[in-house]
């Protein structure tokens, strides 16, 4: 695979210098120049951030007070980040559409909004599971998700074709999470749909929240629960690959062709894998947990909050690797 080498900026410390004994010297160590992480906003409220995409120059990011409260919408044009309460009643937990201006965002007890154009409509499917996932592949889009019960829960996928939402399958044996090019990953399987069959590619001890790749012969799906788990596809099966310098249970995965593979997970963990291979921050930016991780422009952003939280109320954090800037402060959108 071809990836994108993207540069890091690192700072010289203390220790550094001595070994240089370079400790004497009056002016500041030289800066690299280049791409870092950082912490662009936090406590964002409303809910926290689950999913992120690009809708044409804008970033939009969905979430909500998860299980108690409604969706929100967050935007993010390159100036101003804002906050749109109550897009749904329940809370959106992933966005995606086939094109700029066209996007379905989809969460709890089957709730679908669709926007074409900045004109919204509910397209809810007859069910009391949580939508975890939603993805357009070409003209049709498909919704997974699931809910939990006492022998572990069970999957649903639907699918969007000609205007109308139908089941494909209702009773997988577990739940599924997301679903990128017919891969669906969720705990312990992945499967992949076929037509109108769903075949399962993957059984294992893991949960698989996210999946996304280049192709049909590269994708990865990641997840875990104490530690991180990150599997690769290379058209005929999935295999275990090293997640670097990750030590944290992974929630988040982006890639396309000619770009690095980049990573988001729970405790603040953001990394990037390409040909020079793993880069992460010395330091976690935010201690609070990323669900997801996507490109937009030339930054990568890294959304989430205290989404895990049992109690109090919902905030999202967003995070991201590109020039560093003073973090910004989000308003009511108006």
């Amino acid at each position: 695979m071809t990836r994108r080498s993207w540069g890091g900026r690192r700072r010289i410390g203390a220790a550094a210098l001595a070994v240089l004994g370079l400790q004497g010297c009056t002016e500041d160590p030289p800066v690299e120049e280049g791409p870092t992480f950082s912490l662009m906003a936090d406590r964002i409220a409303g809910g926290a951030l689950m999913s992120a995409w690009s809708d044409g120059d804008t970033l939009l990011m969905v979430g909500g007070e998860i299980g108690s409260g409604g969706g929100i919408a967050v935007t993010w044009d390159g100036d101003r980040l804002c906050v749109e309460r109550d897009v749904a009643d329940k809370t959106l937990w992933w966005v995606h559409g086939p094109r700029a201006g066209e996007w379905y965002a989809v969460g709890e007890a089957g709730r679908i909004v669709h926007s074409v154009d900045g004109v919204r409509t509910r397209e809810d499917v007859p069910t009391e599971a949580t939508l975890y996932g939603v993805y357009a592949l070409g003209d049709e889009v498909f919704a997974v998700g699931g809910a939990f019960d006492a022998e572990g829960g069970h999957g649903e996928i639907w699918r969007r074709r000609d205007g109308e939402w139908s089941a494909v399958v209702l009773d997988l044996p577990r739940m599924a999470f997301k679903t990128w090019e017919g891969h669906v990953v969720g705990d312990q399987h992945i499967w992949r749909i076929d037509g109108d069959a769903v075949v399962e590619t993957w059984q294992g001890e893991d949960r698989l929240l996210t999946v996304r790749g280049t192709g049909s012969d590269d994708a990865f799906a990641v997840g875990g629960a104490s530690s991180p788990v990150l599997l690769h596809w290379d058209g005929a099966s999935w295999t275990p690959s090293d997640a670097g310098p990750v030590t944290q249970a992974l929630a988040g995965v982006w890639t396309a062709p000619g770009e690095a593979v980049w990573v988001a997970g729970l405790n603040g963990a953001t990394a990037f894998l390409d040909d020079e291979g793993w880069h992460a921050p010395e330091w976690p930016v935010s201690g609070e947990h990323f669900h997801a991780v996507w490109k937009h422009g030339d930054e990568v952003f890294f959304v989430g909050g205290n989404w895990m939280a049992t109690s109090g109320e919902r905030y999202g954090t967003i995070a991201r690797y590109g020039e560093e800037t003073a973090e910004v402060q989000a308003e009511d959108c108006g």
